[in-house]
């Protein structure tokens, strides 16, 4: 969704209607995408060198003279010292029209009468420099990258686009627009950065995770910054299925453990969806159970009442709330589901402690597979003792899969553990379900130890969990078919499915 300041900058634009883009391509590229982020404003054009074949992400906003330019930084500079002079009002709607009315108040001033096309333009650099971000911005508001990375001054700026992977942009800075960026950036995050103070973590304020380098004596090439991008819709398992992470089963399966309050982990290596796919499988949390999630940065989001969502908090020494601090909290607020956004630390004994005692863990964790996952576990920094592993139910193993230049998140393989075998205290796993690259499609490989350990939980046949699964792959392709993708629907539909099953098919069916 556009910012509501560049939305406020296509109204005027429809008084004018004068064309700002020059979208030609040069003789040595040829287009393969291109799409608007700021209609009439901003294009992205995704070009391949026809010499080398290698994509780069272009940028094209409206092109500004040299005296224009002038003219354009001596108004910006009057605008911002009588802008802090008045009262800042919190509505971003109403910053945008005093900003636009401080704005006409200085044309007036100067007694300057501007052509169409440069009150666009002003209007334009106004609205991305004053409540944006500068020149990034237009890779912050692209609902297509994932990533934003800028290694140092003058080297161009790298972004990661969901469909056409890592590509170099067309924007570099000089070493004080650089410096400067940095530390706007560090203001919005709330954090103070510095020489003194040159390394910092931070979040954007739509929840973009950032880190910052400042100067050269952390970041010898200069300056730097890594903003791994917010989703503000998060994905639902239906999303999981349209992108073909997971199939239907493979969603059930997990549905009927997150139900019985199963210990689940997904991990990977970097990049892998880890977080995205946890995110999507707390949707089958049941409508009343108690939810506390615990991460460095919030990309949890839940559809979700009873949920207290906590993060760590950095100071000075003694000050510090890290993630062991905040889950050995958690367990004294008695909640039914705890959530690890990324296990790394001590609070790894803890959370494996809080599975031995009931509670239903879950957690994202780096390792390639099941042996990396168990080999970290049992070594220093987290030295979790292999007796207390067991209690992990169920792993799923996610990696970014590339296919015809196209990079795909796939699950490669599902895993549970049933136990410690008593002589050789070996840890018993059962690989249940594997990705086939021939088909790309799931394959069950065995029959899954802990649809039994459910069923014996509930006193029935284990034949009578398989139907439960059965019926609940055919709910979620209902869902699928329908084409419903918002998380609050999703949401509400599994929510109505515990409930009411029997409702929740007819009102799909309908």
């Amino acid at each position: 969704m556009i910012p509501i300041y560049y939305q406020k900058l296509l109204e005027i634009y429809e008084r004018f209607k004068i064309p700002l883009i020059d979208s030609s391509i040069p003789k040595n590229y040829e287009l393969v995408e291109e799409y608007w982020i700021v209609p009439n404003f901003t294009l992205v054009q995704i070009r391949r060198n026809v010499e080398t074949l290698e994509k780069v992400y272009w940028i094209i906003e409206p092109e500004i003279a040299k005296n224009e330019l002038e003219l354009l930084s001596i108004l910006f500079d009057d605008l911002r010292k009588k802008v802090v002079i008045e009262e800042i009002i919190p509505s971003e709607e109403e910053r945008v029209r005093l900003v636009l009315s401080a704005l006409r108040e200085v044309l007036d001033e100067y007694g300057l009468k501007l052509k169409s096309d440069f009150t666009l333009k002003i209007l334009y650099y106004l609205m991305r420099d004053f409540f944006g971000y500068g020149a990034i911005d237009p890779f912050l508001i692209d609902p297509n990258l994932e990533d934003i990375s800028c290694d140092g001054y003058n080297i161009p700026i790298y972004v990661f686009h969901r469909k056409h992977g890592s590509m170099k942009t067309n924007v570099s800075f000089r070493q004080e627009e650089l410096d400067n960026l940095v530390l706007l950036l560090g203001q919005k995050s709330g954090k103070h950065i510095s020489y003194a103070n040159p390394l910092v973590d931070a979040t954007l304020p739509d929840g973009s995770r950032i880190q910052i380098t400042y100067g050269t004596d952390v970041s010898t090439r200069g300056s730097s910054f890594t903003i791994r991008k917010f989703r503000a819709e998060p994905f639902t398992p239906i999303d999981l299925m349209t992108y073909g992470t997971f199939n239907a089963g493979l969603l059930a399966y997990y549905w009927l453990l997150i139900e019985n309050k199963m210990n689940v982990m997904v991990i990977g290596e970097t990049a892998a969806g880890k977080t995205t796919t946890l995110n999507a499988l707390l949707m089958f949390i049941p409508p009343e159970a108690k939810v506390v999630s615990i991460e460095d940065t919030r990309e949890i989001q839940l559809y979700h009442e009873n949920w207290i969502a906590e993060v760590t908090r950095s100071g000075v020494e003694g000050q510090e709330i890290d993630m062991y601090d905040l889950l050995r909290a958690a367990l004294r607020q008695r909640p039914d589901y705890i959530v690890v956004g990324e296990v790394r630390g001590r609070e790894a004994m803890t959370l494996f402690q809080a599975m031995s005692t009931g509670h239903a863990g879950y957690a994202t964790f780096h390792a390639g597979d099941i042996n990396q996952l168990i080999y970290r576990l049992e070594n220093p920094p987290l030295n979790v003792p292999r007796v207390m592993i067991q209690f992990l139910d169920s792993i799923a193993v996610q990696f970014m899969w590339s296919f015809r230049g196209v990079r795909k998140r796939r699950v490669k393989e599902i895993v549970e553990i049933v136990g410690l075998e008593a002589e050789s205290k070996e840890l018993l796993v059962n690989k249940v379900f594997q990705w086939d690259p021939a088909s790309d499609s799931y394959v069950q490989l065995a029959d899954s130890k802990k649809l039994e350990k459910i069923a014996m939980m509930h006193g029935v046949d284990v034949v009578d969990i398989i139907d439960e699964l059965r019926r609940r792959k055919e709910f979620l392709e209902l869902l699928h078919q329908k084409g419903i993708r918002d998380y609050r629907e999703v949401t509400k539909h599994i929510h109505m499915y515990y409930r009411n099953p029997e409702k929740a098919f007819e009102v799909l069916k309908e």
